[in-house]
């Protein structure tokens, strides 16, 4: 079976689709989706699902580090993390990425750095961690 290479600049739906969107430019396909997603399970180490995700690290309480099927073209790319609260604990919590871009935790083209913290003791493992990455691909 040869492989080619198929060339256009617009997707276009045969009719099937209802509603009003029935066709996007190639480009918004290329610049304008996730380019990789994590839902990931750090009270248990699973990774429940993902896109573009080959590992994750789980490097102590609270922090863990995925890395990329395909890399990223550079460091400059958008991450949104989000997590459970932790249980038992009634302060506020949140997510720390790319914490120190002079340490390991600052982002590479091949992985990032989450950390799961909460005011009231620090970090914690977080049962359901979100994560979506946006940027271009090596």
């Amino acid at each position: 079976m040869a492989n080619g290479t198929i060339a256009f600049d617009t997707l276009s739906t045969s009719g099937q689709i209802t509603g009003t969107a029935k066709s996007v430019d190639t480009d918004y396909v290329v610049n304008g989706s996730v380019k990789a997603w994590l839902h990931y399970d750090h009270a248990s180490g699973v990774d429940r699902n993902s896109f573009n995700i080959t590992s994750v690290l789980d490097d102590e309480t609270g922090n863990y580090k995925p890395t990329f099927t395909n890399n990223m073209d550079s460091i400059y790319y958008s991450l949104v993390a989000c997590m459970s609260k932790a249980y038992g604990v009634g302060v506020p919590y949140g997510a720390s990425v790319f914490s120190d871009s002079g340490s390991e935790s600052a982002p590479t083209t091949s992985s990032y750095f989450v950390r799961s913290v909460h005011s009231g003791a620090g970090t914690y493992d977080a049962k359901y961690n979100l994560n979506q990455v946006c940027g271009d691909l090596a």
